[in-house]
């Protein structure tokens, strides 16, 4: 765990939130996980957090697909409830989709905290993945729910 928070801190010094980047290809990403200033992130039962990336886009793309995950007892479960459409929550524009290769794109989602969600420390993984398939962001960063 000291390793990753020790990479955490060189990754993203000039974000808002730590993060581990985990396959990234956008360039200039900037990611911010609401009410997160320090690592782990506590996120209230019952509340709701904005979760942003910003980034310069590799390649063009007509979609982007939302992946969140959290790891529990080292298996990856997909955050439950979640509209995958990533297009939906793109910033500044009408028509979100299809951006440019090259085009800086401003994404934010509503991420929910169950009532019912236990009182857990694990580690939460956020993706946008365009229509090849490509990470064109992920980041990994420790919360703990209480």
């Amino acid at each position: 765990m000291r390793a990753f928070l020790i990479a955490l801190s060189v990754v993203s010094a000039a974000s808002a939130t730590f993060f581990q980047d985990c396959g990234s290809k956008a360039s200039d990403i900037v990611f911010n996980l609401e009410g997160c200033d320090e690592i782990p992130c506590l996120l209230k039962r019952g509340e709701t957090y904005a979760v942003n990336f910003q980034f310069t886009a590799s390649e063009a793309s007509s979609s982007l697909t939302i992946g969140a995950t959290a790891s529990i007892a080292g298996i990856n479960v997909p955050w439950p409830g979640l509209d995958t459409d990533g297009c939906a929550w793109l910033e500044g524009s009408d028509t979100p989709c299809p951006y440019a290769g090259g085009a800086r794109v401003d994404w934010t989602m509503q991420a929910e905290v169950l009532s019912a969600y236990p009182t857990i420390s694990s580690v939460a993984t956020f993706k946008l993945i365009d229509d090849q398939g490509v990470f064109q962001t992920c980041a990994a960063v420790p919360f703990t729910i209480v």
